[in-house]
């Protein structure tokens, strides 16, 4: 399990959760800046607002999901919160498949 050695309030624990905490928040500072240059002027808040609220959808199925998460990590809150941390690293990796904005001009 990857974070097998963080089994108490220490040094570690406090490192991997402001790393989580630092990625888990980084999306408010990017995500508005970035989403409307995506979109023509005409739909520009509907994308921007469906980009944002999928991201909700994903989080309701993985609340529901989640008990059989714990069973299948033998009961263990824990290990399936680490899991669950993962899907930031899915999201990490799939930004760099978005396409470049820099220096282009907005979409009429």
């Amino acid at each position: 399990m990857l974070f097998r050695f963080v089994h108490e309030y220490g040094p570690a624990f406090l490192f991997f959760v402001t790393l989580v905490g630092g990625v888990t928040a980084a999306f408010y500072g990017w995500l508005p800046l970035y989403l409307p240059e995506l979109f023509p002027t005409r739909v520009r808040a509907t994308g921007q607002g469906l980009c944002f609220n999928f991201g909700r959808l994903l989080a309701a199925v993985g609340a529901l999901t989640q008990g059989q998460l714990v069973s299948a990590t033998g009961g263990s809150y824990a290990k399936a919160g680490a899991l669950v941390t993962l899907i930031y690293l899915l999201g990490m990796g799939l930004i760099w498949l978005a396409p470049e904005t820099k220096g282009k001009p907005l979409p009429e």
